[in-house]
């Protein structure tokens, strides 16, 4: 005998939707029910896909509508975070996973660049003698520029250290710090356009190539500015005092001697070499028409050439035409070697600036006209 209690009913039964009146519905809207709710929703995906804009289509089917950090082909740019990478002037690849946030200068030129790109912020440590930007005299200390402590280095974790090439002090310095796996490029800079080439890789390997073409075309204008100037003009021969007693001068290839250039005289030391050692013979041989003397930790206290015996018989002292300049901003190739050009290009040619005054010279210098 069949189960007739409640619990008996079929599943067909209990699954057959019944209206209010209690009738279950025909089996034909069943069916439609089933066939509208796919239709429903098949129109509203249509009219979603005819409200988004082609190029977010493309995005979602691959194709050649992409975000704007996409990076596709050569002259996209690189996606922020990606791996940079630049060859020194050693020959040396410098392949860093990222650009560095954390760099220590072991030159304190490089300090300069940085904040002249507005970077101040990721120097990490400076050397015992670097105190510009003002802003970096509170960071830790590392040693000094030949001989930075590694332990040191290593203790601020920096993701890259910069090195101008130098003395053979310099270069064991560079090792030490690739041996404890700290990357490290090393620059050489002996005129405008190879500082200007550091510049844009410190841009690369910072990930801030716009700001420092921005950086590189306003300096560039400077120097455009001056040589507009200076075209016609007669060039003075200029001595560059390096140190004194045992005397050095600029050499031809130091920043000095395209500052000279630039700013419309002409080095008449032509010995190879950042740096020329000279005899006083020599020296009275080439008789320079004017003559400048750095004031530093070079050549901290020279003494004024019209006192030193010989002297006398230089034309730049009979004439008076003897300057005193600040070593950082002629002698250490930076942003500020700009100025170098600017300041020396009113003394040597006073004339075409007409009264405007020169940038003044460091206490205990001569003014300039």
């Amino acid at each position: 005998m069949a189960d007739r209690t409640p619990h008996a009913v079929s599943a067909r039964t209990r699954l057959t939707p019944r209206p209010a009146s209690g009738m279950p519905l025909p089996a034909c809207t069943l069916r439609s029910g089933r066939t509208l709710v796919p239709l429903l929703l098949l129109l509203l995906a249509l009219a979603a896909g005819l409200a988004t804009p082609p190029a977010a289509r493309a995005n979602q089917s691959g194709q050649p509508g992409v975000p704007p950090n996409a990076a596709h082909g050569p002259d996209a740019a690189t996606p922020p975070g990606g791996p940079v990478s630049i060859t020194d002037d050693t020959g040396r690849e410098v392949r860093l996973p990222h650009p560095a946030r954390r760099i220590v200068a072991l030159y304190g030129a490089f300090n300069e660049l940085l904040a002249a790109m507005d970077l101040t912020d990721r120097i990490a440590a400076r050397t015992a003698a670097d105190q510009e930007p003002a802003a970096i005299r509170l960071l830790p200390v590392i040693g000094t520029h030949m001989r930075p402590s590694p332990e040191m280095v290593a203790a601020v974790a920096p993701d890259l250290v910069l090195q101008m090439e130098g003395r053979r002090e310099a270069g064991e310095a560079v090792e030490g710090l690739r041996a404890l796996g700290i990357p490290v490029a090393v620059f050489r800079v002996g005129s405008f356009d190879e500082l200007f080439g550091v510049l844009r890789r410190v841009g690369a390997l910072t990930g801030e190539p716009q700001r420092a073409a921005g950086l590189e075309a306003a300096l560039r204008a400077r120097l455009d500015a001056v040589a507009a100037r200076v075209a016609d003009r007669p060039r003075p021969t200029v001595f560059f005092e390096v140190r004194h007693p045992n005397l050095l001068a600029a050499g031809a290839d130091s920043i000095v001697t395209d500052i000279i250039a630039r700013a419309g005289g002409r080095n008449c030391v032509t010995a190879e070499g950042r740096v020329a050692r000279l005899s006083e013979e020599e020296l009275l041989r080439l008789n320079p028409d004017v003559y400048l003397l750095q004031r530093g930790p070079m050549n901290p206290e020279p003494e004024p050439p019209a006192a030193r015996p010989h002297y006398a018989a230089l034309a730049a002292v009979r004439a008076g035409r003897v300057r005193d300049v600040d070593e950082a901003r002629y002698s250490r190739p930076g942003p500020r070697a700009v100025d170098a050009v600017e300041e020396l290009a009113r003394y040597l040619h006073p004339d075409v600036w007409g009264t405007t005054p020169a940038i003044p010279a460091p206490t205990g210098g001569q003014a300039a006209p």
